[in-house]
């Protein structure tokens, strides 16, 4: 910030003397807020001389609009709008003012409010309102604000004269946006302002017809009043006084991450705000640029902020790396699309249409056109959309008639979006950055627009998507550090066990991996906490709060599609079916998934295939490689395999820890249903122990590594082993269950020493070879990978045509909640390198 400093003190030496301050509405909104006005004006009379050019008042010409709309259509409310602004002001002046000069100023208001109160009250009688009797209506309100500012200054002690901007601005008769006649308006201005004494108040936004009668410059327009005059004049710099600190890099109320811009050029300057940046009026950069005058955007409640100088070209000692320097949008446009084989090599049709639209004044925001010459799309203000689409088709009525030319189609509920940076100009794969972030997040981009110059690229969009789109790109072209937002379905063990490996090396991926891993939202069947800016992880439980609404998975789902966060991923802890049902919505709805729940890959055929369709149509990426292994790599390795032109031969493997843990200890001599009961005690069993010894875990497990090899299984297709004998399969009690199991103890005991003497050993493993996938008590050699196996150990083991004589094994730790929340958290990891 140094360097901005010394720079504004060099240009201090330069030039004349004379400034343009313009001040908007939000800094007039209150008695305060023009004193505050007055305290800037007075610390510049201390150096140089200034101009000031003001806006109305703020809310003054919304509230002008509305009168004047209402007494067109025969309401009577109108009084009562003039009434608001009627005490507005003079209550701003009794704040402003006492004695002598209060009452100067109150007549001089009830002057201007009677005049608008008779003329308002013709349009209610006439029941008309043209642009021309809307242009006087909305005069007022700038009229009225710098009457307001000028008599202050005068109370202040400092010389000041009201001047209304129609002496001295030329237009056509163009009432609402009136075309500048700069030539006539330079010579008016140096004739009034050739000389003066204390400080000209203007009005902004009006101007005048050759006859007189009043025209306007457009919203916004009075940042135009004082490039106008600050050109006319050769002013050393133009002020534009607002609330906010200058240019921002993207819109700071939808972007949290934008950032002040100190310098811009004038052509960015023009290219942003053309596209829906509103801290400046669009056109206020061509008369400074032409005159080659600074312009700096200022915030009248943060003085000291620095703010954005507007040049030509940036200052020697401001280097800028990054390609693009801003972003901008404009959420409401309409898509007008001119198409037919009849406009293939036709001359004369883009001139026709864009002259046909000049001459009705429609403005264009954006053309795009595709080199086969078969259709022209244009961007318009969606105000105009019907006019255009009426005066269109009146002017291509015979090709129309004759299906040269289709019938125009009218796209509504679009947004434009622009990407602008001088520097993108030669810079390979800002293009491919830009739409492969879209992509990534499911933002279809409907057209696009590319200039010669390259600094800006525009396309348009869903209006839905427009802050997603703008959050997306500002992330991926400004920030090293980027987000991933998740939601977590579930708050059971392995989510306990996700959140406090999340919030353990959190700082640790923002400062190597340049990632924030962000939990916005966590939810179970009777409470939700939600936080787009995310949740302490320190306290999330207390985050919980019950679900008065939006209850069950679907509502958690509308919630998470109504925030529309880019890098989204989705988390399932849960085991819950109704949960996995969901999982092809989310993907198509362009939201990553990352699942420990079995049941989505293991459930019914048509849902597994609804999801792998699903997977195959999004741009976004389903994980789930805690559904065979916990945090073993099983599912990426079989993967790899496949995808490297590998064929795999067989798969075998205990993906029990419950049963490798039973089976390992079978090996050292014990008895079968004194090791279940020792497993139970120590927590390595379900709460009933039959769950595990069903093995309907395991062959799930198998099922969706038959799946992945490309069999269509079913679950009834595994043939599984069940471990428990069928008389004990009922509603038996789990502590006599445990008790009788004891009668299979002599056939384990036998079946161990049978296998010992042919140099073997005993293990519940599974096999998939030749689509048959099957799961039981079977003998493994000695020096099978299987008989090593120790603990609650899983192992998975790859027979194939590369590794035949040697099968790939893939071992390790196969369950426990830190486990498999690991797994979990990798998967969140490879989605969020590959969408960051």
């Amino acid at each position: 910030m140094t360097e901005v400093k010394s720079h504004f003190i060099d240009k201090e030496g330069m030039g004349g003397s004379m400034r343009i301050y313009k001040f908007g509405g939000t800094s007039l909104g209150s008695a305060g807020r023009i004193k505050k006005v007055a305290a800037i004006i007075a610390g510049a009379l201390e150096h140089d001389k200034i101009i000031i050019v003001v806006s109305a008042i703020h809310r003054v010409t919304d509230l002008l609009l509305e009168s004047a709309a209402k007494a067109c259509s025969g309401d009577c409310g109108y009084r009562v709008t003039l009434n608001e602004i009627d005490h507005l002001h003079h209550s701003i002046a009794g704040d402003l003012f006492s004695g002598d000069i209060l009452d100067s100023v109150t007549v001089t208001i009830r002057s201007e409010l009677s005049e608008l109160n008779d003329f308002v009250h013709g349009v209610f009688l006439l029941r008309e309102l043209s642009e021309k009797s809307l242009a006087r209506v909305l005069s007022y309100g700038e009229r009225l604000s710098a009457r307001l500012v000028s008599s202050y200054l005068q109370e202040q002690h400092i010389v000041s004269f009201y001047l209304d901007a129609r002496e001295v601005i030329v237009t056509d008769t163009n009432y609402a946006d009136a075309l500048v006649d700069h030539i006539a308006s330079e010579l008016k201005i140096k004739k009034r302002l050739a000389s003066f004494d204390g400080v000209p108040v203007v009005t902004g936004f009006i101007a005048a017809a050759p006859d007189g009668t009043v025209t306007t410059l457009g919203r916004g327009g009075s940042d135009y009043t004082a490039s106008i005059i600050g050109s006319a004049i050769g002013a050393r710099e133009i002020w534009i006084w607002t609330d906010v600190d200058g240019f921002f890099s993207a819109d700071p109320k939808r972007v949290r991450d934008a950032r002040i811009l100190p310098f811009i050029t004038y052509a960015e300057a023009m290219e942003l705000s053309h596209a829906g940046a509103k801290v400046l009026h669009p056109l206020a950069v061509q008369p400074a640029m032409k005159a080659g005058i600074p312009v700096l955007i200022k915030n009248s409640f943060n003085t000291t902020a620095e703010g954005t100088r507007i040049e030509r070209s940036m200052p020697p000692d401001i280097s800028r790396t990054l390609p693009v320097t801003g972003l901008s949008s404009i959420n409401k446009v309409v898509l007008l699309n001119l198409s037919g084989s009849g406009m293939v090599g036709v001359p004369g049709i883009a001139s026709r249409l864009f002259s046909c639209l000049a001459l009705n004044r429609i403005n264009i925001i954006f053309i795009s056109q595709a080199s086969s010459e078969q259709s022209i799309t244009l961007a318009i203000n969606p105000s105009q959309a019907a006019k255009a689409k009426k005066i269109l088709e009146e002017e291509f009525f015979s090709e129309i008639a004759f299906r040269q030319i289709d019938p125009l189609v009218i796209r509504r509920n679009l947004a434009m979006i622009a990407v602008v940076g001088n520097n993108m100009s030669g810079h390979p794969g800002v293009s491919a950055q830009l739409f492969e972030t879209l992509g990534k997040n499911g933002i279809n981009v409907i057209a696009v627009a590319q200039g010669a110059n390259e600094m800006n690229i525009s396309f348009v969009i869903d209006s839905l998507h427009e802050d997603k789109a703008l959050n997306c790109i500002h992330e991926s072209f400004f920030l090293s550090q980027r987000k991933v937002h998740l939601f977590i379905a579930g708050t059971g063990t392995i989510a306990r066990s996700l959140i406090g490996q999340i919030s353990a090396h959190r700082h640790n991926l923002q400062k190597d991996n340049d990632l924030d891993v962000v939990v916005c939202g966590m939810a179970n069947t009777g409470n939700i906490a939600l936080d787009d800016n995310g949740i302490d992880l320190q306290h999330w439980q207390s985050a919980l709060v019950p679900r008065k609404e939006h209850h069950d998975i679907e509502g958690y789902l509308h919630l998470i599609k109504e925030r529309n966060l880019h890098n989204t991923i989705f988390v399932d802890c849960t085991a819950s079916t109704k949960v996995a049902e969901i999982y092809p919505d989310l993907l198509l709805g362009n939201i990553s998934v990352v699942t420990a729940n079995k049941l989505g890959m293991a459930g019914h055929w048509p849902l597994y295939r609804r999801i792998k369709d699903a997977q195959r149509k999004s741009n976004a990426r389903f994980l789930y490689e805690t559904n065979v292994g916990a945090g073993l790599p099983i599912i990426n390795t079989l993967h790899d395999l496949k995808n490297s032109g590998d064929k795999i031969i067989s798969i075998e493997g205990v993906l029990s820890g419950t049963l490798s843990f039973i089976f390992n200890e079978l090996r050292k001599g014990g008895r079968f249903s004194e090791i279940v009961r020792r497993a139970q005690q120590a927590g390595y069993t379900e709460p009933d122990p039959r769950d595990d010894l069903s093995g309907a875990d395991f062959a799930r497990k198998f099922l969706i590594l038959g799946r992945e090899l490309g069999y269509t299984l079913e679950y009834g297709d595994v043939v599984c082993e069940s471990l428990v004998p069928p008389e004990y399969r009922g509603q038996m009690p789990v502590a006599e269950f445990l008790d009788r199991l004891s009668s299979v103890d002599e056939w384990f005991s036998a079946e161990t020493e049978n296998a010992a003497k042919d140099g073997m050993t005993i293990a519940y493993a599974g096999e998939i070879r030749n689509g048959k996938a099957s799961i039981g008590v079977k003998r493994v050699p000695l020096s099978s990978p299987i008989a090593g196996l120790s603990g609650s150990e899983n192992m998975v083991v790859f027979t194939t045509e590369r590794y035949l004589a040697t099968p790939l094994v893939v071992r390790g730790p196969g369950a426990g909640g830190e486990v498999t929340a690991g797994g979990v958290f990798a998967d969140i990891l490879r989605i969020a390198s590959y969408l960051v």
